[in-house]
């Protein structure tokens, strides 16, 4: 069903500042000077709560939602529009806890029976994000405790050579090729994930291959001057021929209603024009969560703002996500990109966000842990500064924002730790220091909804809700 995924909650005076590029979240940035470039917001940290003072570990071991919200019961709150106080103390590595609140509404209507509409959450990222593995892990516990609302989007065919999702399986003829500009140069319309497949060639084919259960298909598509036609298989047979010639550059879509189960969708090229395609959402009848892993390889902010705003916000209003999540940050401690640069960039992707779907949160992903070969040894592996300085940018943007943020490297247990998790006897971290393992990924993303769901336990307490079942 229809709904939003998790995305952060953007005030109207929010969209307006992003709209004039001046202000975060209701807050001015800086003035500039022609010789002062520097234009990052200005702001205080939020106070570390009890543990994070004395040093505690991180919360990779879950308490139970009510040992949490005894803790912060004597922490600072925030009044709503609606009169009701809502804590705003960390929690877990969640800092900004409160500002998800759009999230938790929607998760509470759906698990009180009230929803009408899916809860969708879309995720941007690196290949992190790309591999689907802290991603898929995510979507099985949401789905697991709110009700399966359907695979989500998914691109079709190969947009990369080893392109890869939980129970998808995608692959095209050598016809089609990858759309997704060079060099800063291309029309900036790649779909959702920001990379589509595109082919002229009479016959050229491509397909996804879904073993998720799925009620109803919506493909995504390019429409163009010069558009072609294509006809579209499902299960084997002939189901629609679809004209995407038009009077402008625009996105598309056309749904199929479908038997509940797994199913195949085929794409072949009838010839007569170019056929750009973005992808497929998988939904199902009956309303859940739904997780869109939107990562691609390589990914930093900057890949993002290369494409065109207007049609990258006619994604976004069309998939209504409750929140969107940003998980940037590990290609940017590679680069020599200073502090006030990254933090330009990460507010002007944000503002893109707010003006395209201003009723949505946001939630900054922090990166995991990321370690570095100490120069003149074998074996001895440090925490890369710049990644360090890259967590603590999108602390200060995220808070300045009124964006939610999720520290991994403190949910790992800090510094250092991708090098200990590497040599494990069941390594939960690449040799590479910086890709995790499934085992990985899965621990990093169980700590994550492990303080989300601490976090809407909390809300639902400060709002008069009766208490639900734990994750």
């Amino acid at each position: 069903m229809r709904t939003s995924l998790l995305v952060v909650v953007w005030s109207p005076v929010l969209a307006l500042v992003f709209g004039c590029g001046d202000m975060v979240a209701g807050s001015k940035l800086p003035p500039t000077a022609a010789s002062d470039p520097v234009s990052t917001p200005q702001v205080s940290r939020p106070s570390a709560s009890p543990s994070q003072a004395s040093g505690a570990p991180p919360f990779l071991d879950a308490e139970p939602p009510d040992a949490i919200a005894d803790a912060n019961a004597s922490g600072p709150v925030v009044v709503t529009d609606s009169g009701s106080a809502m804590r705003t103390t960390p929690i877990g590595s969640l800092r900004g806890p409160h500002l998800l609140r759009h999230f938790y509404e929607s998760l509470a209507r759906l698990e009180d029976g009230h929803a009408r509409d899916d809860v969708r959450i879309l995720q941007f990222g690196d290949s992190h994000t790309a591999s689907d593995l802290p991603t898929g892990a995510v979507r099985r516990a949401l789905q697991q405790r709110f009700g399966d609302g359907g695979r989500g989007f998914v691109s079709i065919g190969k947009p990369w050579r080893k392109y890869t999702q939980d129970a998808i399986h995608t692959g095209m003829a050598k016809e089609f090729a990858p759309e997704k500009g060079k060099h800063g140069v291309g029309d900036g319309s790649y779909g959702l994930l920001g990379i589509a497949i595109e082919s002229s060639q009479r016959d050229a084919k491509a397909w996804l291959d879904a073993t998720a259960p799925a009620s109803r298909l919506e493909l995504a598509y390019l429409e163009q001057p010069r558009g072609g036609t294509f006809e579209v298989d499902i299960d084997g047979a002939k189901t629609a021929k679809i004209a995407s010639q038009g009077a402008k550059r625009q996105s598309a879509w056309r749904a199929f209603d479908v038997a509940e189960g797994p199913h195949k969708i085929e794409v072949r090229v009838a010839g007569d024009g170019d056929v750009r395609l973005f992808g497929v959402t998988l939904d199902r009848s009956a309303a859940g969560v739904m997780v869109d892993a939107l990562g691609i390889n390589g990914a930093q902010i900057h890949t993002a703002l290369a494409w065109n705003e207007a049609h990258f916000a006619e994604q976004l209003k069309h998939r209504a996500p409750d929140v969107v999540v940003l998980a940037y940050g590990t290609n940017e401690s590679l680069e020599r990109l200073s502090a006030a640069d990254y933090e330009r960039k990460l507010v002007d992707l944000l503002g893109r966000v707010a003006r395209a779907v201003p009723s949505a949160s946001c939630l900054l992903l922090g990166p995991p842990d990321r370690a570095a070969l100490t120069k003149g040894t074998k074996d001895d592996w440090k925490t890369a500064a710049k990644l360090v300085e890259i967590v603590d940018s999108q602390r200060r943007v995220a808070e300045a924002a009124g964006c939610g943020f999720y520290d991994q490297l403190e949910a790992m247990g800090g510094q250092g730790t991708i090098a200990v998790w590497a040599k494990e006897p069941h390594p939960r971290a690449g040799k590479d220091r910086v890709h995790l393992t499934r085992d990985g990924y899965t621990a990093l993303a169980n700590a994550l909804v492990a303080d989300l769901l601490r976090a809407y336990g909390v809300w639902r307490t400060d709002s008069g809700l009766a208490p639900t079942s734990r994750p």
